[in-house]
């Protein structure tokens, strides 16, 4: 992990935000800085690897930070981090997961797309912008993965998780980081409606797939995408879903239901408007009529008719009320 120290008083460079090769420099310092964070010097051919990058690419990228004193390697071939090659790799991964915490929290732009943006940006922030962003968004110390995001001073906070993998059939957990590379494999995470923050007991696992209840919802995940994932068991009670919750999608025209809370899936503007419109914990819901050809169905909350589609609905955890509870009050 980095020290815990500041940044040093040495100038880091300030590279052309356009120079191609120096953003090729830029990506490979944030990719070794994971690597530090995980107590790991890569090879080459590893930063190859895990970046996606050419080998030939990344060996040319050391190369140039070697000559400018960014980096060291040892006779074994494995590469290590120089303090100013720390201090720019931990503000080109404080801008990286600053910016997708924005995206995540301020625009409606697709989750897939997240890092895509974050990497274009992350190259054109100055260390003042990535800090005023830092604090427009209360200085978080995750990013909307659950990746660590390292403070201005070069400190992190740890990771408490292990891969889904390492739980059993029975167990309960909170899941705390979900990779977003490669962006294949999470588009399909994104699509089963998996997010950090959600809460999970394991139904069945075996070498090739998992069964999961994700808040309320049954799902199945093929080993690659279940590798993809860490959790951590529950630390307090409103870490296991309440028992007989449900989806507000669920929920039958008629009937009425106590919303739980706004799942981690409901980000954004989405999530601002569902809030403003009432959907807050402890607010009373009657499923009052259903489109035509399976379009939106309309709720009433707060005395206030509210269409909602489907997928905006997936997002309502709910407590559904017993037959005999009175209706909602309008």
């Amino acid at each position: 992990m980095p020290p815990e120290t500041g940044p040093s008083s040495q100038p880091v460079p300030s590279p052309s935000r356009h120079n191609a090769e120096q953003e090729l420099i830029e990506d490979i310092l944030r990719v070794m800085l994971e690597c530090e964070y995980q107590n790991h010097a890569p090879s080459g051919e590893h930063l190859a690897g895990v970046s996606g990058i050419p080998l030939q690419d990344v060996l040319r990228a050391l190369g140039k930070a070697r000559e400018a004193g960014l980096v060291t390697v040892s006779e074994s071939g494995n590469w290590t981090l120089a303090p100013q090659g720390r201090e720019i790799g931990l503000l080109i991964m404080r801008a990286h997961r600053l910016t997708e915490t924005r995206l995540a929290r301020q625009s409606g732009v697709k989750p897939e797309r997240w890092h895509e943006i974050a990497h274009e940006e992350e190259h054109q922030l100055s260390r003042d912008e990535v800090n005023r962003l830092s604090d427009q968004l209360d200085n978080p110390r995750f990013d909307p993965h659950g990746d660590p995001i390292p403070t201005r001073e070069g400190t992190w906070p740890a990771h408490k998780g292990q891969s889904l993998l390492a739980f059993r059939p029975g167990d309960c957990g909170v899941i705390e980081h979900v990779e977003d590379e490669p962006p294949a494999l999470f588009s399909r995470l994104v699509e089963a409606g998996v997010y950090a923050g959600m809460r999970f007991s394991l139904l069945e696992a075996n070498a090739a797939a998992c069964r999961l209840s994700v808040e309320a919802r049954e799902i199945s995940l093929p080993s690659e995408l279940a590798t993809m994932i860490r959790a951590r068991p529950p630390v307090a009670a409103d870490e296991r879903v309440p028992e007989g919750a449900r989806r507000l999608s669920d929920l039958t025209i008629g009937k009425s239901a106590d919303v739980l809370l706004l799942l981690p899936g409901c980000i954004g503007v989405e999530r601002s408007r569902l809030l403003d419109l009432g959907f807050v914990p402890g607010s009373r819901i009657e499923y009052a009529m259903q489109s035509p050809f399976h379009g939106p169905a309309a709720f009433s909350v707060r005395g206030t008719l509210i269409a909602l589609r489907r997928e905006q609905a997936e997002q309502v955890l709910i407590c559904p009320l017993p037959e005999t509870a009175p209706a909602a009050q309008n």
